[in-house]
């Protein structure tokens, strides 16, 4: 039976936290012995975290005394893994997490959300700030949020796009965050509404970002852009540029399907149908924010901000929805069954190798192999031939730097790939440094690796690893996808489906009532589109003939006028 990869490996001095699936290990680092792990819990509760589906994203507080973990069913747990094992507690967030993460003297949670904000928690939530359910027509929504959010958190920032991850800075005076639309802020923290700086030169957009422990005034980013941008953050000064993707482009091996004939990956060359989608979409958007700016005006000028970002949400999903449309207009686009190679950074990391200089490590979503590149001094554009890879034969997943400097991977073994390597394949698998070069590591009797690969494997069906999604980046990322891989489309129709008009025994406002209706009938507006698409891939051809009834109708009216001009001039 298949087996779950791991997503996340966190070390400490002494501990380790390996997640995979729903579960999670934690280890001894030194010996490998499993101290505490969700596996040996109660039937109960094993059945509840089957239910919450695969862990999205995890942390650890410094002291490793408090774990918190969220999935798919956007609830943010809190677990104490000091001396007794046991669930803290249990919070809704408002959206589903980006990333999480802990401050510094791990009394705080913050977390990032796919809607753009991001919120601070505290450790434990406080009873007396439930929410009252006495005043029914009163918002919850806050005057700079872009959502309503059903714990309290404190929000700290928005952005108008969504948010792939942020960092907190190592003074924890500042925060940086990145989104979708090649953006890169620099804010006070916690008072995030004040902007210290943005670094701007990405043209795509940016998933990972990465301070080094070396030099901590230096920022690294990578997205989908060719190459890694090296940062002076607090000026917003580019540094350097590391190109990348010559180098990994013949080691990515899972690639995006092309899903329709106007996709492209947010460079702006959109193939035909692009231009009349987006032609459409900007004057839905005229419309709509005239409206969302007068429901703004109710509150202040905080207000007027967050009516226009929840009016761009629901306007992309109009935008999605049209574009939709005009693909079931014609016949089924010829490269449906096409791949499309997409270059996502998942992760960066640096070290520290004393006498062979510092380096900077990354993976890429899809690839087989880890990346490697010095790190470029002020001023310096490394080519693609500076960038080095240690080959692992399978699809790698994530991968963690202990503090040796060692590189733990994990891989995807039960992805096939067209040359895939021979003999089976560990989950798991470690790569020193020899010199200058990270290759495999040539002794396997690290404990904490045998453990990882045999007694913290974690069987999964066929569906379950289905669920995981590991390379959903490569469709959700680039701009102009489908409704169907659009994070904000589908997170915000999937809630919606989710949710009756009667509230499923809550009180909603008007204004939320208004909302779910809206949401309803676009799902049921794409639900119709996708039949219709179902429909003329299966030869019916009636959405040709209807073009062809209209054609004939326009062109019989356009001669009509003409017919009449040559009768009155010949009178």
């Amino acid at each position: 039976m298949p087996n779950f990869p791991y997503s996340h490996l966190i070390f400490s001095q002494e501990k380790a936290l390996a997640i995979t699936g729903q579960h999670f290990h934690v280890l001894n680092t030194h010996t490998g012995e499993i101290i505490h792990t969700t596996t040996n819990l109660g039937d109960e509760a094993r059945e509840k975290l089957n239910k919450s589906g695969p862990i999205r994203c995890a942390a650890v507080d410094s002291t490793f005394t408090h774990v918190i973990t969220t999935g798919d069913d956007k609830k943010l747990k809190v677990w104490q893994v000091a001396d007794e094992f046991k669930l803290l507690s249990e919070r809704e967030l408002p959206k589903k997490p980006t990333e999480i993460g802990f401050t510094r003297d791990g009394q705080t949670i913050v977390v990032s959300d796919k809607f753009g904000d991001v919120f601070s928690y505290p450790l434990h939530p406080d009873p007396a700030a439930t929410p009252s359910t006495s005043n029914a027509g009163a918002p919850k929504r806050g005057s700079l949020t872009a959502h309503e959010n059903p714990s309290n958190g404190t929000l700290i920032l928005g952005h108008a796009s969504m948010l792939t991850t942020y960092l907190l800075t190592s003074d924890e005076q500042h925060i940086i965050t990145s989104d979708r639309d090649e953006h890169i802020r620099i804010s006070w923290f916690p008072k995030g509404y004040v902007i210290e700086r943005y670094c701007l030169g990405h043209e795509k957009f940016v998933s990972a970002l990465h301070i080094p422990s070396f030099n901590p005034s230096v920022l690294v980013s990578g997205g989908g852009d060719p190459m890694l941008k090296v940062w002076d953050w607090m000026s917003g000064k580019l540094l350097s540029e590391v190109s990348v993707l010559e180098a990994v482009e013949p080691h990515i091996k899972v690639k995006a399907p092309k899903w329709r004939r106007g996709w492209n990956d947010g460079d702006g060359d959109g193939e035909e149908g692009s231009a009349e989608s987006k032609s459409k979409g900007k004057g839905r958007r005229r419309g709509k924010g005239k409206k969302g700016g007068e429901q703004a005006r109710e509150g202040s000028a905080d207000a007027a901000q967050a009516g226009e970002a929840e009016t761009a949400t629901e306007n992309a999903d109009v935008q999605m929805a049209e574009a939709g449309s005009q693909e079931t207009s014609g016949k089924p686009p010829t490269n449906t069954d096409e791949d499309r190679l997409v270059f996502v950074v998942h992760r960066i990391q640096s070290v520290d190798r004393k006498e062979s200089g510092h380096f900077i490590i990354f993976s890429a979503v899809g690839a087989t192999a880890i990346f490697y590149a010095p790190f470029p001094k002020d001023g310096e554009k490394l080519p693609a031939s500076s960038v080095r890879s240690a080959e692992l034969g399978k699809p790698v997943v994530g991968f963690t730097v202990d503090r040796e400097g060692n590189v733990w991977t994990f891989l995807d073994t039960e992805r096939n790939t067209t040359d895939d390597a021979s003999g089976s394949v560990q989950p798991v698998q470690l790569l020193s440094w020899q010199d200058a070069t990270l290759s495999l590591s040539s002794s396997n009797k690290h404990p904490l690796l045998a453990a990882l690969n045999s007694q913290c494997l974690v069987s999964a069906t066929p569906a379950e690893l289905k669920a995981l999604d590991l390379y959903g980046a490569l469709s959700s990322l680039p701009k102009n996808v489908d409704p169907e891989h659009d994070p904000l489309v589908r997170d915000t129709l999937s809630e919606a489906a989710a949710v009756s008009i009667d509230g499923d025994g809550k009180q909603l406002t008007q204004r939320e009532l208004g909302r779910l209706k809206k949401k309803k009938a676009l799902l049921a507006k794409i639900q119709e589109q996708e039949q219709q698409k179902r429909s003329s891939r299966e030869g019916t051809g009636e959405a040709e003939a209807e073009r062809e009834i209209k054609r004939a109708r326009s062109e019989s009216e356009a001669e009509a006028p003409a017919t009449g001009d040559v009768e009155m001039d010949a009178s």
